[in-house]
């Protein structure tokens, strides 16, 4: 009988930098940056085999990326140093030493097939180009919102990440600015559209959604708009930009949208308009009769429910303050341990690699990170000095002699206030589900 063997036959190179879109990085890319959702999306293509090499390029010895140092070690990435991650400001020697190491290893281990490269940067493209001419299989993974157009074209396959700063930019609410149309609106249609279009009185579901169709409507009658439906579409950005205008306080996770473009394909939904995805990732909402060959269409959705858990979790993990919860089992677990070994003054990677370690890896460092993030954001620590960015702080529990319980009563007031805030009322039941109480 013939034994199935294990063929260890992926690379995967993740740049660091370009994932924290350069050395100076937002609190939110750091905190929400993870490599095993990564992984994971990845693993899904079904385009890789077992991974022989994995590994991170980045200025390991910058403090603030210690919150990174538990989860690369579970996932068995090799930190590869790279000095010129703080000081160079253009191109920067992680990019190079990524690609001398994989032209590398493609000629030294020849069992190595497929080539993963987490990164957006443009410059990969000749890297690409070398692998292939070496037979490997090319994969590239990237927010949309900064990949390059010319190595999405020549990889084999390329696996699409979200993108926290992007996510949390189309979800914030709308500035407050002048009364003026001219003042809220910046695209030259949606100047002419708020001369004509007034505003919603009431903040509802259904208010919302006729005020879009009318939106859509002035477009299929303006001429240079119906020209855009017509041809390439007009991006999601104007259309968003009209509706925040003409719906004062829009946001459609208060209707159970995580997202602008689900409400859009919601109001799309059996209309002569659509929602399609041009090649290099824009979005856009065109005329279904003009989708073409190169548009990927993307499918009307039904009325979502507004008091579902993935809502809830989808409300808490937007905006402030950040509760992004791993699953109540590793929540109360967290919660257990830190009650009764209390944090005194260390960093946040640090604190992390502590909950790991003391409770003998029954929990990952990435829902130790989450567990411990939530707490934070919920008030129950002291961060010092006040100001600087929370991966540069010092992190202290308020109050000792807490109980596990209080710690997770305290989360949980937090919570029900923001899904409050946002939808105006909160389901027990499904807030019960997301945070059970301790028994």
């Amino acid at each position: 009988m013939k034994e199935n063997t294990v063929r260890f036959n992926t690379a995967i190179f993740y740049d660091i930098e370009n994932l924290l879109k350069g050395y100076s990085f937002s609190q939110r890319m750091i905190v929400n940056l993870s490599l095993s959702q990564i992984l994971e999306e990845i693993r899904r293509t079904e385009k890789i085999g077992q991974i022989a090499v994995q590994r991170a390029y980045a200025n390991w010895s910058d403090p603030r990326l210690a919150i990174m140092r538990g989860e690369i070690n579970e996932l068995g990435i090799d930190p590869i140093q790279v000095f010129g991650f703080s000081r160079e400001p253009k191109k920067n020697a992680a990019d190079i030493q990524l690609a001398i190491d994989a032209v590398d290893l493609a000629h030294v281990r020849p069992a190595l097939e497929v080539f993963v490269i987490v990164s957006g940067d443009g410059g990969f493209a000749s890297l690409a180009k070398k692998l292939h001419e070496y037979g490997k299989t090319v994969i590239g993974c990237a927010y949309r919102s900064s990949a390059s157009s010319t190595f999405q074209a020549v990889c084999d396959a390329f696996v699409w990440i979200p993108d926290p700063e992007e996510e949390e930019r189309q979800e914030r609410p709308a500035p407050q600015t002048l009364p003026s149309a001219q003042a809220e609106v910046t695209d030259p249609r949606n100047v002419r559209l708020a001369r004509q279009v007034k505003k919603a009185s009431t903040l509802t579901l259904e208010a919302a959604v006729a005020k879009t169709k009318e939106i859509l409507e002035w477009y299929t009658k303006d001429t240079a708009s119906r020209a855009d439906l017509m041809k390439n579409g007009i991006n999601l950005s104007v259309v968003q930009e009209a509706v925040r205008y003409a719906v004062p306080g829009f946001q459609p996770i208060k209707f159970g949208f995580t997202k602008f473009v689900e409400y859009m394909q919601f109001v799309c939904k059996e209309s002569e308009l659509c929602v399609a995805r041009l090649p290099g990732s824009q979005v856009v909402v065109v005329a279904r009769g003009s989708v073409r060959g190169e548009m990927e269409l993307l499918p009307d959705m039904d009325l979502k429910n507004r008091h579902s858990v993935d809502t809830y979790r989808s409300i808490l993990a937007t905006g402030n303050p950040i509760l992004r919860l791993p699953s109540p089992r590793d929540l109360y677990t967290i919660s257990s341990w830190i009650a009764q070994n209390p944090i005194r003054g260390v960093d946040l990677g640090t604190a992390i690699e502590s909950i790991v370690n003391g409770l003998s890896g029954a929990v990952s460092s990435e829902a130790a990170k989450l567990g411990l993030l939530s707490f934070i954001s919920a008030g129950l620590f002291l961060c010092e000095p006040e100001g600087a960015p929370l991966s540069e702080q010092k992190i202290t529990l308020r109050n000792e002699g807490l109980s596990p319980s209080t710690l997770m009563d305290t989360l949980k007031t937090v919570a029900r206030q923001k899904i409050k805030d946002t939808l105006s009322e909160v389901k027990e039941e499904t807030l019960q589900q997301l945070l059970p109480d301790m028994v």
